[in-house]
């Protein structure tokens, strides 16, 4: 057989089909796998499975009802033991009666029921193609669910809402509360030292467990344990890509100021604001003066420092000028929003004023 790569798809071939099962927690409702399932969820099945180069392969793999699953692979080889467990999301395919886990350079690995009863899973090759002596390849369905708590590598959407740290996981989707404890400082220190907007998700990876912990009306939720901070990937999504118009090197014009938008008079030139990456300098046109300046940016706090301008006379310009001035002093946090826009912010979240990117 060919070597059995964490990365594998679960192929089911069974009778009958019976629904999904949702499961709800303080947080949030956990989003139930769409297509119908052959399974009760979640499930556990285990079992030791022979494998190249070693003397045997534990495996433990639980199914969740929220489309993540959990692997725990153990490799015994003499008297050294090597252990590992992923998190990873699993996807239904109701008329191939496939369970797709991932994948690992496009080719599949997959498992079989190996009765009708759906009480064991047996291993197959690469191919889906049925192997010898498979009764060697059997994991058995577990009387009662193994929720795996052992730390895993994941990337996820990071923030703090309202004072409460939020993980957004990637494959998943659902939001986790996050533990204030064990490598939970060093996280929430990278978070407030990177420039972002106001209660703004940062993608980061972490090292972590899915755990539990009790509500106040005696019921439980599911929490993420960070167990050891990796990394932040400022303005990225879970993809990788850019998640949204950063803030520098644009031409900010603005649409609303301090509640009353902004209508310009004929002939008038329009305002704008530009902030410079490099050494952190800004400039612009409040509408009837020029201005320039530094800001100070770190983490959610975002203001504009050692603000200087012209002492141009305007026939027109000053009301809306004098708006302009006001919101960039009161000035202590920002949100950049769908469409390219920003949205500056005093202290207490109080907007400010709204602008849009132009070129």
């Amino acid at each position: 057989m060919k070597s059995l790569s964490l990365s594998l798809i679960l192929s089911f071939f069974i009778l009958a089909l019976h629904g999904c099962t949702t499961v709800t927690n303080q947080q949030n409702t956990i989003t139930p796998v769409k297509e119908a399932q052959p399974f009760p969820l979640p499930s556990t099945y285990t079992g030791t499975v022979p494998c190249p180069g070693c003397d045997a392969m534990d495996l433990i793999l639980t199914l969740r009802a929220d489309g993540l699953y959990l692997l725990k692979k153990t490799i015994k080889k003499g008297e050294h033991w090597d252990t590992s467990t992923q998190l990873g999301r699993w996807k239904y395919d109701p008329a191939e009666k496939v369970l797709v886990l991932g994948r690992k350079r496009g080719a599949l690995a997959t498992l079989v029921f190996a009765d009708d009863t759906q009480d064991s899973l047996r291993l197959q090759d690469m191919e889906g193609k049925k192997i010898t002596d498979a009764d060697k390849y059997l994991l058995k369905k577990n009387a009662t669910v193994n929720n795996l708590t052992d730390p895993v590598h994941m990337r996820g959407m990071f923030s703090i809402q309202e004072e409460k740290p939020i993980f957004a996981e990637c494959m998943s989707g659902h939001a986790f509360p996050v533990l204030r404890e064990k490598g939970y400082r060093k996280l929430e220190r990278a978070y407030d030292t990177t420039p972002h907007g106001r209660g703004e998700p940062l993608l980061v990876a972490i090292e972590a467990s899915l755990t539990t912990r009790p509500t106040l009306d005696d019921q439980t939720e599911e929490v993420v344990l960070v167990h050891r901070f990796v990394r932040i990937f400022p303005n990225q999504d879970c993809q990788g890509q850019q998640s949204k118009t950063t803030l520098f090197d644009h031409t900010w014009v603005p649409v609303e100021l301090l509640g009353k938008p902004v209508e310009l008079a004929p002939g008038q030139k329009e305002p704008f604001i530009i902030l410079e990456k490099k050494n952190k300098r800004m400039h612009g046109f409040s509408g009837c003066n020029r201005f320039f300046g530094t800001y100070f940016l770190r983490g959610g706090i975002f203001v504009f420092n050692k603000v200087a301008a012209t002492r141009m006379a305007c026939m027109k310009g000053l009301d809306l000028e004098d708006a302009f001035l006001e919101a960039m002093h009161k000035t202590e946090a920002y949100t950049i929003g769908d469409g390219n826009t920003l949205e500056l912010r005093d202290r207490n979240g109080t907007l400010l004023a709204r602008f849009k990117a132009v070129k």
